[in-house]
């Protein structure tokens, strides 16, 4: 599975970074992946997938930031993991948003530990995974629309449409939380 990967990479660098980074996060890219699929064989092929996406995308990850790598990884493999299993939904008996209920993302809970979070933070942390994403993408790591589009496989239309819809729940959010924006 690496190395197919290991071939869209050019220079020696690369490959031993992509490397370290399957090695690091593999375990967690099929636990997110068959949390998801609920399969073995697609969940091999969502971290497929993703694979390639980081490849594609090796010069956007800096290794120092370990929760930024992490986040990134997981956005991409639960993308990779949504995008089969629509291509496979006719054969499942789950539905998506019964597994949107039900799937524990891994990382909002020890990121809601954190005293230190803002109203702000706290907000977009309840905010389904869908617009929670991309709002970490775009606000927080600076990733452009093109970008996050590539990422996530989506189209321009639909990732400002996704925008304006998350702004509109977040600001609700905010409301509720009685929070000064």
């Amino acid at each position: 599975m690496l190395m197919i990967c290991l071939g869209l990479v050019d220079t020696p660098e690369e490959k031993n970074k992509l490397e370290r980074l399957y090695e690091q996060y593999r375990g967690l890219m099929f636990h997110v992946a068959r949390e998801i699929l609920k399969d073995e064989g697609l969940a091999e092929d969502a971290v497929q997938e993703a694979l390639i996406k980081l490849a594609k995308n090796l010069k956007k990850i800096n290794e120092k930031e370990c929760h930024k790598t992490k986040h990134f990884i997981v956005i991409i493999v639960e993308s990779a993991s949504k995008d089969i299993y629509r291509k496979e939904k006719k054969n499942m008996t789950v539905s998506w948003e019964e597994i949107e209920e039900n799937y524990h993302f891994p990382l909002r809970e020890r990121v809601e530990e954190l005293s230190e979070l803002t109203g702000v933070d706290r907000a977009i942390l309840s905010l389904p995974a869908t617009y929670r994403q991309i709002f970490r993408m775009k606000y927080k790591w600076g990733y452009s629309n093109k970008e996050i589009g590539e990422i996530l496989g989506i189209r321009q239309s639909a990732l400002r449409q996704r925008i304006a819809r998350g702004k509109v729940i977040l600001k609700d959010i905010l409301d509720e939380m009685e929070v000064q924006t």
